[in-house]
C-alpha cells in the first residue's frame, strides 16, 4: 500500500457467549460458524442463513484476538499516515463497549480503546530511538450523541447545556465540531485517565437487556502529529476514530419507558439513518451514478462523513447476541454489517510535504489559466490571484 490506499469497509462479527439471564430463561444459541462463514438459525422454521465476513470472533474469543486483528493494523497505518476509524455496532447488550473499553486495568479484559493507547505510546517510544529528530504531538477529544445533542465528554459542564456543540464544515479541516476541546497527552495514563473521565460522564440507563445500557453514540479521536526537526516539510498526520455506538432495541424487549423509551427512539432513528447512508455508499461502489448520500440526515451520520465515504481506512465490528429470543435483531446487524462490506474507501496519506506540493501545481496551473483569460489590464488577474490566496489560506475556522 503506497501513498494512497483504496479498499473496501474491513468488516468483523463478534459473537458474545449467552448471558446467565439467558441460560436461566434455558435460551438456546442459533450461531454457528461452518466452512468460515457465519450461519444463523431461524427458531421459529429451522431456515439457516450463510453470511460471510472478513473476520469472525466466536463465543469465548479473547480481547487481544480483537487487537490484533483490528487494533494493530490500524495502529501501523495511522503511524504512516493515515487516517483511520472503528465502529462497533449492534444490538443493545450484544458487546459492543465490551469490545471496545472492557476492563482498562486488566492486561487480558482490556478492549480495543484501551490496547490502542497503550501500543500507540510504546510505538511512539519505539520510532523516536530509531530516529532522534523525529517528534510526536498527540492529542485527544471524547465526545458523545445523546438525543441528537453533542456533547464533550471532558467538559464537566457540558450536560447542563443543552444546545450542545455544533457541527461545522471547512475546506481545509472538512466537518468538524465547534468547541470541542482536544488535550494534548504525553503518555498512555494521562490519556485513560481522560477516557476514564469521559466514560463517567456518558449517558447510560438500566433496562432488561443490559444493566448498563449506553444512551448516546460517543466517538473518541486521536490525533497523531509527526515532525522531523531538521526538515520542516517532513510532517505527517493522521486522525483516529474509535466509535462505540449505541445499541438498535426495541422496546418490548428492553422494557424502557418514559425517558428512556425516548432515548431508544432516538437512537434507532440515528442508526436508521446511518443505514440509509450505507445503503447510499453502496449504490455508488455498484457504480451508480447520481446517488444522493444523505449525510445531513443526523448529527451521527454527518460526524462519521469522512470515516464512511472519505479520507479514512475504517472497519466495523458488529457485536451479535446468540439467543435465540433475539434472531431478528441479530439477523438484522448480520445483513447491516454485509451491506457495509462493499463500501469502497479512498484514504491518502496525510503527509505534509506531498500536499504542498500538490497544492503549489494547483495554484500555479490556477494562476495560468486565469492570466490566460484575463482581456487586457493585469487588474482581473491581480484580483484573480489575491482571490486564490485567499481560498487557498482557508480562512478562520471559526468563523
Amino acid at each position: 500500500m503506497g501513498d494512497d490506499a483504496t479498499q473496501n469497509i474491513r468488516v468483523a462479527v463478534r459473537c458474545r457467549p449467552l448471558s446467565k439471564k439467558e441460560l436461566g430463561n434455558n435460551e438456546t444459541s442459533i450461531f454457528s460458524i461452518n466452512s468460515g462463514n457465519v450461519e444463523l438459525k431461524n427458531p421459529a422454521d429451522g431456515n439457516v442463513q450463510k453470511f460471510n465476513f472478513d473476520g469472525i470472533f466466536p463465543p469465548g474469543c479473547a480481547q487481544h484476538e480483537i487487537w490484533d486483528w483490528l487494533g494493530q493494523p490500524l495502529l501501523d497505518k495511522c503511524i504512516e499516515g493515515f487516517n483511520g476509524t472503528v465502529f462497533a455496532y449492534g444490538q443493545t447488550g450484544s458487546g459492543k463497549t465490551w469490545s471496545m473499553q472492557g476492563v482498562p486495568a486488566d492486561d487480558e479484559l482490556r478492549g480495543l480503546i484501551p490496547r490502542f493507547t497503550i501500543n500507540l505510546f510504546k510505538r511512539v517510544e519505539e520510532e523516536k530511538a530509531k530516529d532522534e529528530n523525529k517528534m510526536f504531538l498527540i492529542t485527544c477529544s471524547y465526545f458523545e450523541i445523546y438525543n441528537e445533542v453533542i456533547s464533550d465528554l471532558l467538559d464537566p459542564s457540558a450536560k447542563k447545556k443543552s444546545s450542545g456543540l455544533d457541527v461545522k464544515e471547512h475546506p481545509v479541516l472538512g466537518v468538524y465540531i465547534k468547541g470541542l476541546q482536544e488535550i494534548v497527552t504525553d503518555n498512555s495514563e494521562k490519556m485513560q485517565k481522560l477516557i476514564d473521565q469521559g466514560m463517567g460522564n456518558r449517558h447510560v440507563a438500566a433496562t432488561q437487556m443490559n444493566a448498563e445500557s449506553s444512551r448516546s453514540h460517543s466517538v473518541f479521536t486521536i490525533k497523531i502529529h509527526q515532525k522531523d526537526k531538521t526538515d520542516d516539510s517532513k510532517s505527517i498526520f493522521a486522525k483516529v476514530n474509535l466509535v462505540d455506538l449505541a445499541g438498535s432495541e426495541r422496546a418490548k424487549s428492553t422494557g424502557a419507558s418514559g425517558a428512556t423509551l425516548k432515548e431508544g427512539a432516538n437512537i434507532n432513528k440515528s442508526l436508521s439513518a446511518l443505514g440509509n447512508v450505507i445503503n447510499a455508499l453502496v449504490e455508488q461502489a455498484k457504480g451508480k451514478k447520481k446517488i444522493f448520500v444523505p449525510y445531513r440526515n443526523s448529527k451521527l451520520t454527518r460526524v462519521l462523513q469522512e470515516s464512511l465515504g472519505g479520507n479514512s481506512l475504517t472497519a466495523m465490528l458488529a457485536a451479535l447476541s446468540p439467543a435465540a429470543v433475539n434472531h431478528d435483531e441479530t439477523l438484522s446487524t448480520l445483513k447491516y454489517a454485509a451491506r457495509a462490506k462493499s463500501i469502497k474507501l479512498s484514504a491518502k496519506k496525510n503527509e505534509e510535504a506531498s500536499q504542498i506540493s500538490k497544492l503549489e501545481d494547483e495554484i500555479a496551473m490556477l494562476k495560468k489559466k486565469l492570466a490566460e483569460q484575463a482581456s487586457g489590464g493585469g487588474g482581473a488577474v491581480d484580483g484573480g490571484n489575491a482571490a486564490i490566496d485567499l481560498f487557498v489560506a482557508g480562512g478562520d475556522p471559526e468563523q
